[in-house]
């Protein structure tokens, strides 16, 4: 449950994205993290919640108790019973239904997943319902990402720019447990704990053209 982090960042330009620099080792240990715009949140294994420090050396713990959690335009997490809940005003605000994974972007896109498989998107103060099934379901502006039971690979076709429901699911080559959509650029992890990122996303090839 140590922390790192990737100390030069992502190049990420279009057609020419990847990964450099090494990791670095922050203080903590925490089993979710998410960065976005509202900052590095993060939860541990006691289902703790903790905010990253601006000189990013230290964190501070936020009352509440979450599984998951992540960090865009807003904060939003799930409980152990599965509650969902959104960071408003210096305090976590109940939302109806029940989700296992979730996921917002900067730009305010939230999609999650619930026990069933069920993928779910935010749309007014409800919940629109999307055709397939997922464990886990990652929104940005590489668009929507998720991966299944079996750890298959899907893009949401028309989401890139991280922006709407999109139309269908393009299966992606390749096996994962997690999947991130960034800036320009996918990671992912698998079930052997290596890291990968998509190559040659792009608005004109959203789905990348391989895994490195």
């Amino acid at each position: 449950q140590q922390i790192r982090c990737e100390s030069s960042g992502i190049n990420a330009e279009y057609g020419g994205n990847a990964l450099e620099g090494s990791w670095q080792l922050v203080p903590g240990g925490l089993r979710r993290v998410s960065k976005g715009r509202s900052g590095i949140w993060g939860v541990n294994k006691h289902h703790h919640i903790f905010v990253l420090s601006a000189n990013g050396q230290s964190w501070q713990r936020v009352p509440g108790a979450l599984v998951h959690i992540a960090s865009g335009s807003e904060v939003w997490g799930v409980n152990s019973n599965q509650d969902i809940f959104v960071r408003r005003q210096n305090q976590w605000k109940h939302i109806p239904g029940k989700l296992t994974n979730i996921d917002v972007s900067n730009s305010g896109e939230v999609w999650g997943v619930n026990a069933g498989g069920n993928i779910y998107r935010r749309q007014g103060n409800g919940w629109q319902l999307i055709d397939g099934k997922a464990v886990q379901v990652s929104v940005g502006e590489s668009g929507v990402w998720v991966v299944n039971k079996n750890d298959d690979i899907y893009y949401r076709v028309g989401t890139f720019g991280g922006r709407g429901a999109g139309n269908g699911w393009k299966h992606i080559p390749g096996k994962l447990i997690w999947v991130s959509s960034g800036n320009g650029i996918v990671v992912g992890v698998n079930r052997g704990h290596r890291i990968y990122y998509r190559k040659g996303v792009s608005p004109q090839r959203p789905e990348g053209t391989g895994w490195e």
